[in-house]
């Protein structure tokens, strides 16, 4: 084979790899949009120290220190149950009457959302005594927290283009949280002209599994 049959051989060894660099470059990133995007969904680690993606569900979760200014972040002492990753890290709000996170999804108001929020004491102040407060959207009363481990949801239709999830202190402990989370819904689920149905509990007939996402 000649010089100029070798170099033609060469050039084409070297478009077909550079072609190949790109076609996997162009899979890695659309793998981290995936990930780090779900159009949708809000997912916010209180406490957390970085984003992450959850290995169980593969849904994105964002630290909290970028999104609020005000509270302690803690770690619960008791982990014996395995938390995950959302659960293993928490915000406590000792100062103020009222602490709030603003939530700002994409597709703005008059849209269903679900919020839900999550709780894991694990005794982290030591104190063994679970607190009880109160979740407020907005201005309004959600509901009171009386447990020390668990998750409360709501499905919401806002009248603005931000939500407001806020703990109140009644005197009754600490207000804290591990995780806040907010889904879109399709509208033709439930309807409602504005306001809030509570959802406090789900079910997934037919499986053998519990905690479904």
């Amino acid at each position: 084979m000649d010089d100029a049959s070798n170099l033609k051989v060469w050039l084409l060894f070297v478009v077909v790899i550079a072609i190949l660099g790109n076609s996997a470059g162009n899979n890695q990133y659309a793998a981290r949009k995936l990930d780090d995007e779900i159009p949708g969904f809000i997912s916010i680690d209180c406490g957390g120290d970085e984003d992450y993606t959850d290995k169980k569900t593969g849904i994105p979760y964002k630290s909290d220190k970028e999104l609020i200014d005000t509270g302690i972040v803690n770690t619960p002492a008791d982990s014996s149950t395995d938390p995950a990753q959302y659960l293993k890290s928490l915000r406590s709000f000792p100062q103020g009457k009222r602490n709030c996170y603003t939530l700002r999804p994409e597709q703005g108001k008059n849209n269903n959302y679900m919020i839900r929020t999550r709780f894991f004491y694990g005794n982290y102040d030591g104190k063994n005594q679970t607190p009880t407060f109160d979740l407020h959207i907005g201005v309004n009363l959600w509901l009171t927290v009386t447990t020390k481990d668990g998750s409360y949801s709501v499905i919401y239709v806002p009248l603005t283009d931000y939500i407001d999830v806020c703990l109140v202190n009644t005197g009754n402990g600490i207000p804290f949280i591990s995780a806040l989370e907010l889904r879109l819904l399709d509208n033709s689920i439930y309807h409602t002209a504005g306001g809030a149905l509570t959802n406090p509990m789900r079910y997934d007939i037919g499986s053998d599994q519990s905690g479904v996402r």
